[in-house]
């Protein structure tokens, strides 16, 4: 389970990066203020709770760059928590 999980955060990162088109420490620095996150998540050997991976992927589903289209990744973490995406108003 934890590999799949480590999977979905890796790919919706990768994602992320390519729609914003900046590097995945930037990413890591934006989600967990810590430039390192993403890449420490390629190790198998580091360990992260349930918890990290909701927030994470909420963190996603919150700041996804408007007009770029959502990974599976996300829309899968989507359905299986029931996360809404709500208007931001100005």
């Amino acid at each position: 389970m934890e590999s799949e999980l480590r999977s979905a955060l890796l790919a919706t990162a990768n994602a992320y990066a390519d729609a914003a088109r900046c590097g995945i420490t930037t990413v890591s620095r934006r989600v967990k203020n810590n430039a390192g996150f993403f890449k420490g998540l390629e190790d198998p050997s580091k360990s992260f709770t349930a918890r990290t991976y909701d927030e994470v992927m909420e963190w996603f589903a919150r700041h996804w760059p408007a007009g770029k289209p959502l990974p599976s990744s996300l829309m899968k973490w989507m359905a299986d928590t029931g996360y809404q995406l709500t208007a931001v108003s100005a």
